[in-house]
């Protein structure tokens, strides 16, 4: 007995090795994958995240995307140890992804649910679930539906335990809430639990007993599930025309969706980040929900005869999905009617049942003569294309070129695919610009503006960043007065938006307006007030225009969201040696230069070498200001006239008067060969340095 018992045990065993491997070869290209759309905001733009000490604001709701502590927390964690590199986000997504699996399989098994593997194998390896694992943004999903089964799982030990079990209760409120600050999708676990205690009907276990322990679980699911509806209406952005629809409109979308969720369970050969409006004839959605509600009545009808898995998994598979149906106003239903991850808790009722069916019908073929030892080999021909197709979706993921080209690929009409892939063109126009590949950036910028016109017709009516996206487009050709009456239409669709505000001040500062710029970006910060560059973009128009101590008031606001950017600290303390304040200008250019990068810090060098010989100075300052200068002459080759005069200067100020002449003498030759304004930069310097030469 002993001797089968660890039979069975390296079988299973071998079994989870075996289904570990396939989902790493299955998910082996987005381990290698780089960061795609919303990541920016998610993780690598996001100061909750990147900031030390600012990782408690992932409790506070509008501080993050969207209302997700735990999710943030996990990045937060891990952008400790490694920073930005990718690889070990998605490591954490694909295995986060096989726990579930593992979990499920566990869970089934503890249910008696037969073909638990197969379940397992066919919720791991499906290819609807690339979208969730291979992309970053989506651990919501993943650590969400971890926890989730985590709670199932304590919530079986409870109802197995007869009058016992309060431990396992609460662990599984425990883990129940953390899959509900993961993701509040894990809203279908309450209803997974009413219904599996109603199925199994466990002994010591009565209906009103089960339905006190469930209660709390309904409570907090619905709680926290309108908590997210009004985050994602009031910070998210789920709002608008494209939301206003009536109630049977609504249930009428409903109920193709649930059907097309069924759909690409059942046959995922055509899978798409952005799929089109639902369309066929007008009765299409009368057909859907009349043929919902016959799998309903049907699966009452077996219930009243005693086969109540059916109702188990209807009710389950349709919490899972409902917040996805569009009776809840969420943000991504703005640009499509279904999506992949919206399916990820939905698949598991649908791998249950998928494995239960196939157990069943090889159990029938088997008693008519079939090997039953032939059901792996069967399970394994399925799995495995199923694996190969992963492994294929997976590349449309690897990094944000090759999401949106794919995307527009398989759906023409994506007009979010043609505004983002727009954008990247128009970043790469301007890199190859500055590189000196003038052919290459016009290409992309053509390609970008017939992108943003495509993405103009379809949604320009009703979506801000597309206008965005168009003026943007136009600023860059050089046609101002369309880039601007873009951006105006954008503003119009969207008024309180700060980001149309900020390119409306910098397109009014470029067609000669300066002073009608000014109140636009005032209104951008009070839009976004923790927006780097709307606050960047104010401090130069106040130092421009003559404003410096306002100036230095949003400097400092730079600097206190974030006391690493090196650039914030460097602005904050050359506006303060403007106006005079020496000591703090030289603490905060001092700083600066221990943080910035090499090119930044040349620039910092300068300015804190004018800082330290400012008057008044002292000796110590004028030995710094020596030696940081001719730190600048040697990184320089002795080839900047700049650094040249500095040194000067600070010979001159230390008693160096011959040194202080040479220096002089080769900037000369220089600045013999520079253009005026170089000369211009560097005269006030000069004259300061040969003023302090006795005989200069």
């Amino acid at each position: 007995m002993r001797e089968a018992a660890r039979g069975r045990a390296g079988g299973v065993l071998l079994a989870v090795l075996v289904l570990a491997a396939a989902v790493l070869v299955a998910y082996w290209p987005a381990l290698h994958a780089g960061w795609i759309w919303d990541d920016d905001s998610y993780v690598l733009e996001n100061p909750v995240v990147r900031v030390p000490g600012e990782l408690w604001r992932a409790w506070v709701p509008g501080a993050t995307p969207q209302w997700y502590p735990l999710v943030f927390l996990s990045f937060g964690a891990q952008h400790a140890v490694h920073g930005v590199d990718p690889f070990g986000y998605h490591l954490v997504n694909v295995l986060l992804h096989l726990g579930s699996a593992l979990m499920l399989w566990r869970l089934l098994a503890a249910l008696r649910l037969p073909g638990a593997a197969l379940a397992a194998a066919l919720f791991a390896l499906h290819p609807v679930q690339v979208e969730s694992v291979a992309w970053v943004t989506e651990r919501k999903n993943v650590l969400s539906m971890a926890l989730a089964l985590g709670a199932m799982l304590a919530w079986v030990r409870w109802l197995r335990a007869g009058q016992g079990g309060g431990r396992s209760w609460w662990i599984a409120m425990a883990l129940f809430a953390c899959a509900m600050l993961s993701k509040t999708t894990a809203v279908a676990v309450p209803v997974a639990m009413a219904a599996v205690a109603w199925w199994q009907r466990p002994a010591g276990r009565d209906g009103r007993g089960v339905a006190r322990a469930v209660a709390p679980f309904f409570a907090v699911g619905v709680a926290m599930g309108l908590a997210t509806a009004w985050i994602e209406a009031t910070h998210v952005g789920a709002r608008g025309a494209e939301f206003e629809r009536g109630a049977l409109e609504r249930l009428l979308q409903a109920a193709q969706a649930w059907w097309a969720y069924v759909g690409l369970w059942a046959w995922p050969a055509d899978l798409m980040f952005v799929y089109p409006r639902f369309g066929g004839p007008p009765w299409a959605g009368w057909a859907a929900l009349a043929a919902g509600l016959a799998v309903a009545l049907g699966c009452a009808i077996a219930a009243r005869r005693g086969a109540r898995g059916p109702m188990v998994a209807f009710l389950a598979y349709s919490a899972g999905v409902f917040p996805a149906l569009g009776f809840i106003n969420l943000y991504p239903l703005r640009f499509a009617p279904i999506a992949d991850h919206f399916l990820y808790v939905g698949s598991v009722p649908l791998a249950a049942g998928t494995a239960w069916i196939a157990v069943w019908a090889w159990g029938a073929l088997s008693r008519r003569g079939l090997r039953p030892a032939l059901g792996a080999v069967a399970a394994a021909a399925v799995c495995a294309p199923l694996a190969a197709l992963t492994h294929g979706h997976c590349t449309a993921y690897l990094d944000e070129v090759s999401l949106w080209r794919v995307a527009l690929d398989r759906n023409p009409d994506a007009w979010l695919a043609a505004h983002n892939l727009a954008r990247i063109l128009m970043r790469r126009s301007e890199e190859l610009a500055v590189a000196g590949d003038g052919d290459g950036s016009e290409a992309a910028l053509a390609e970008a503006s017939t992108l943003v016109e495509r993405a103009a017709a379809l949604a320009g009516a009703i979506e801000m960043p597309v206008q965005s996206n168009l003026s943007e487009v136009r600023r860059l050709q050089r046609r101002l007065p369309e880039a601007l009456a873009a951006i105006e239409a954008g503003i119009a669709i969207q008024p309180a938006a700060p980001g149309p505000r900020w390119q409306r001040g910098r397109l009014l500062e470029l067609l000669g307006r300066f002073d009608e710029a000014g109140p636009e970006y005032v209104r951008a910060v009070e839009g976004s007030p923790r927006e780097p560059i709307y606050l960047r973009e104010l401090v130069r128009w106040q130092a421009k225009a003559g404003r410096i101590g306002e100036a230095r008031a949003t400097a400092a606001r730079i600097v206190l969201l974030d006391p690493l950017d090196a650039e914030a600290v460097a602005n904050l303390g050359a506006l303060e040696m403007e106006l005079g304040d020496l000591p703090s200008a030289r603490a905060h250019l001092r700083r600066a230069v221990g943080m910035a990068d090499p090119a930044l810090a040349v620039t910092v060098s300068v300015r804190l070498v004018r800082a330290l010989l400012a008057p008044p100075s002292d000796a110590a300052g004028v030995a710094e200001a020596e030696v940081l200068a001719r730190g600048l002459v040697r990184l320089t080759e002795g080839g900047d006239p700049i650094a040249l005069v500095l040194l000067a200067r600070a010979q001159a100020a230390s008693g160096d008067a011959d040194g202080a002449r040479r220096s002089i003498a080769s900037a000369d030759i220089l600045l013999g060969k520079s253009p005026p304004e170089v000369r211009e930069a560097v005269a006030a310097d000069r004259a300061a340095a040969a003023g302090l030469i006795p005989g200069g």
